[in-house]
């Protein structure tokens, strides 16, 4: 295993330091991030006053987590004798390189898979090893499931919106991950052949023989972009989050079974592929239709002021506020508007009791902050009227063709 693991790492330094190819897939990812961090960010700061991170910090974030995962899932490709070809790993990058134009969602690894796939079976001209690519798709969708239920906690952006004609708080979620990926394939030039010790593995769907393949069987590596989107209006954030991963991590068991049947059952690679792509899609309709649906936990209220996020590190956390709590009073003063939050606020009180409503239930939240007090809670509540709310479906289906669009729109009406 030491020596799997040795010649894993081999492959991914050599990738990010000689391959080219690699490297300007990964330029593009990295271009793609900037230009998602950038509307976010945006959003951040009409919200925060300022972004959560920087871009810096998303970047390395980014990076880091994806070598990590990106290690551990080659074990399971090389364990599983996935084999792709490197004509199919461009092919892959083209298609995630069109997909970028329409929908930023649509940059994910089982989408470009599927729709490879699909076209595989119906031109009948593209070599591609379908039940490998299969696998290597519920494999990463296995993958997105663990990460984003590892980070459920973060990477949360409230906004405004419109609910049956009231405005109500909702969380976008929009998280990325860069994952390296080594696999086996036919080597046409010299690289990192096969460690021995994976001879004795099981690997299903590696190739039943390499005796008049055009090179010797050895390992290379890709770089699969995973993009996880979602909306929290009528759930808490984290439990959305939590639900999501279950159904990605299903997801990608049924494709792994399917994987593995298509291995003697040539249409069910077919059908494998049909649901990469209608399976993905779907899990992302249902999420959204069953948020929109539901009754919304961060509706502006008549009596009180709505929670919808709590500051890191705020005075409100360390007491207990949380999202969706309603606060009826501090120290018996009635609160209405953040501005009665500063008027209850505004002498440094060092002790304070906080009167709030949570899950239809009110609760006494003291503290004392010595010797100096304070003045702020360090919420984002939910006003009763709010000038700027945002479309949700605009946010939610950002595309490149849609941005250079309305930069034409606009050129035009200032003309």
């Amino acid at each position: 295993m030491l020596q799997l693991a040795g010649a894993i790492a081999a492959e991914m330094l050599k990738a990010f330091l000689t391959d080219y190819f690699f490297l300007i897939i990964c330029l593009v990812v990295i271009f793609f991030v900037k230009s998602h961090y950038r509307i976010y960010s945006e959003l951040q700061e009409e919200i925060y006053g300022s972004p959560r991170s920087s871009l810096k910090e998303t970047i390395e974030r980014l990076v880091l987590t994806g070598l990590v995962a990106g290690f551990a899932s080659s074990f399971l490709t090389v364990a599983a004798g996935v084999t792709i070809e490197t004509d199919t790993v461009r092919y892959l990058f083209y298609i995630m390189c069109v997909l970028l134009l329409f929908d930023l969602r649509f940059v994910n690894f089982p989408y470009a898979a599927g729709i490879l796939a699909v076209l595989s079976y119906i031109f009948g001209t593209l070599k591609v090893n379908v039940p490998s690519l299969l696998c290597l798709a519920a494999i990463l969708q296995m993958l997105e499931g663990l990460l984003v239920y590892l980070s459920r906690g973060i990477g949360h952006t409230p906004v405004y919106t419109h609910y049956d004609g009231e405005i109500t708080g909702a969380f976008l979620t929009r998280k990325f991950w860069m994952i390296p990926v080594v696999f086996l394939t036919y080597l046409m030039q010299p690289g990192t052949l096969m460690p021995e010790s994976a001879a004795g593995l099981a690997m299903p769907f590696s190739p039943q023989s390499v005796a008049g393949a055009a090179g010797a069987l050895g390992l290379d590596c890709l770089i699969a972009l995973l993009c996880h989107s979602d909306i929290s209006i009528a759930t808490q954030p984290e439990k959305k989050s939590a639900r999501s991963a279950a159904l990605l991590a299903a997801f990608g068991c049924v494709l792994m079974i399917l994987a593995l049947i298509s291995r003697s059952v040539g249409w069910v690679g077919f059908a494998g592929a049909v649901l990469c792509i209608l399976g993905r899609e779907g899990i992302s309709l249902y999420s959204i239709v069953t948020e929109k649906r539901g009754i919304p936990l961060y509706s502006a209220v008549k009596r009180g002021l709505r929670v919808l996020d709590v500051l890191p590190g705020s005075n409100a956390q360390s007491m207990g506020i949380m999202r969706g709590d309603i606060i009826l009073s501090i120290n018996n003063m009635d609160i209405q508007s953040e501005e009665g939050i500063g008027e209850a606020l505004k002498d440094f009180p060092v002790y304070t009791w906080i009167r709030v409503l949570r899950d239809e239930e009110e609760k006494i939240l003291e503290y004392k902050c010595y010797p100096d007090g304070y003045n702020t809670l360090g919420i984002i509540s939910v006003p009763r009227e709010k000038e700027v709310t945002y479309r949700l479906a605009w946010i939610e289906h950002m595309s490149i063709i849609r941005s250079i669009v309305n930069r034409f729109r606009s050129f035009d009406s200032s003309a």
